[in-house]
């Protein structure tokens, strides 16, 4: 069986004012947005500017709008848009390079920045459940070594394009880079790293200057809960000027 499918989506070139350009396709059932964007490109226009890789919600790479909600084209499935139109228009707060690609410089040097790494050791349980694994081996120093895991952030940069923060000043440090400051703190215990990543939250354009929307979380595809971290490093933040104030 197959759909036929209406996107309508926002196309642009620098120094060129912006149009909606509408493209009729027929995708199978099973297809994701992505594939209706795909066709319109193959059949089309190969002038139609956007990203992809994994097609598995993996690598963040394809991440839009749709219909005005932040979402991961890839696993967004045709048939809940059945009857409607489908407009695509690229992520928010991000300079436009062309059609849905955005420049996203700024935002990885902010992960940077706050020394995100993408692996993390795996946990014992989930949802409640022992995770049944066991440690791996090093082959060079026949030590044994716990597995990890990849990080639940794929740095998407949708937590960004749903910020209202953001929307109103580009100087945030951003909720990513914000819940990776968070994730870095949970992963280590050496006192000087601890207090070089609280410095960096603990800024004008750090956790203070989050307006607790909330959206981000909303948002977010993959489970990180970037707002959560957020106002786990204000309370972190907060506790650690307390003692300091009681020391003196």
């Amino acid at each position: 069986m197959s759909l036929n499918v209406t996107l309508k989506i926002l196309r642009s070139r620098p120094h060129q004012a912006q149009r909606y350009e509408t493209f009729n396709v027929n995708v199978p059932d099973a297809a994701n947005v992505l594939d209706a964007i795909e066709q319109a490109w193959a059949q089309h226009d190969r002038d139609l500017m956007f990203r992809h890789a994994c097609h598995h919600a993996s690598c963040g790479t394809c991440a839009v709008r749709i219909n005005g909600a932040e979402k991961l084209p890839c696993i967004a499935p045709v048939r809940e848009y059945i009857g409607l139109e489908i407009k695509i228009e690229p992520l928010k707060n991000f300079p436009i390079v062309g059609d849905l690609v955005v420049d996203v410089a700024s935002f990885f040097q902010k992960q940077e920045a706050s020394d995100f790494t993408i692996t993390r050791p795996t946990e014992n349980e989930l949802d409640g459940r022992p995770i049944a694994h066991t440690d791996g081996l090093d082959s060079e120093s026949a030590a044994i070594v716990p597995f990890n895991r990849f990080e639940n952030c794929i740095e998407c940069g949708i937590c960004l394009s749903a910020c209202p923060t953001m929307a109103a000043d580009h100087k945030f440090f951003g909720p990513a880079a914000l819940a990776a400051v968070k994730r870095q703190l949970d992963k280590t215990t050496d006192a000087n790293e601890r207090a070089k990543l609280l410095q960096l939250a603990d800024d004008e354009q750090g956790v203070w200057r989050c307006h607790s929307a909330w959206e981000c979380t909303e948002a977010c595809p993959q489970n990180v809960f970037p707002a959560e971290s957020i106002m786990a490093l204000r309370q972190e933040i907060t506790a650690q000027r307390f003692k300091n104030f009681f020391r003196r």
